[in-house]
């Protein structure tokens, strides 16, 4: 099944594992580890996945916990959205599952690096946006770099 794969931040995962009471928590639907979380492929927003596609829409939540059970962040339910300004950076934005609130919370610089067989596709670039860097109550500004993202439709 299609999916996302994403490292979201090493730096991030390593604090998070290595504080006390520190730990992450991800529903059923993602797969995966810290190496690397696979978000499954959503049907009702990506009915027709293909490498042409505009918007491709996945399930599942990753939640990091800190020091002594603390709060730090969320990534659900994430969307990757091509240019529609004519510009060159996608965006990928996540929701705020108690809020329903989405946010465009990051940019994916410039078109993605396709494989041969056209059912891969990474961006190496991917930054926090303003609103993005609100979400991590300032520990990321605007701009931080985050893990690549490959979105794979094999």
């Amino acid at each position: 099944m299609a999916h996302l794969d994403w490292e979201i931040k090493a730096s991030l995962l390593m604090y998070v594992m290595g504080a006390p009471g520190g730990r992450i928590v991800q529903d059923d639907a993602v797969g995966g580890s810290g190496a690397a979380f696979h978000f499954p492929l959503d049907p009702e927003r990506s009915p027709d996945p293909s490498a042409d596609a505009a918007l491709f829409g996945f399930t599942g939540s990753v939640v990091f916990i800190g020091h002594f059970g603390s709060f730090v962040g969320e990534v659900a339910d994430i969307e990757v959205v091509a240019p529609s300004d004519g510009g060159p950076d996608w965006t990928m934005s996540i929701r705020d599952r108690e809020s329903d609130v989405r946010t465009v919370a990051f940019r994916l610089a410039g078109a993605p690096e396709r494989s041969d067989d056209g059912a891969r596709l990474t961006w190496k670039q991917v930054e926090l946006t303003d609103d993005g860097a609100k979400l991590w109550g300032g520990s990321y500004p605007t701009g931080t770099a985050f893990e690549p993202v490959t979105i794979d439709l094999s």
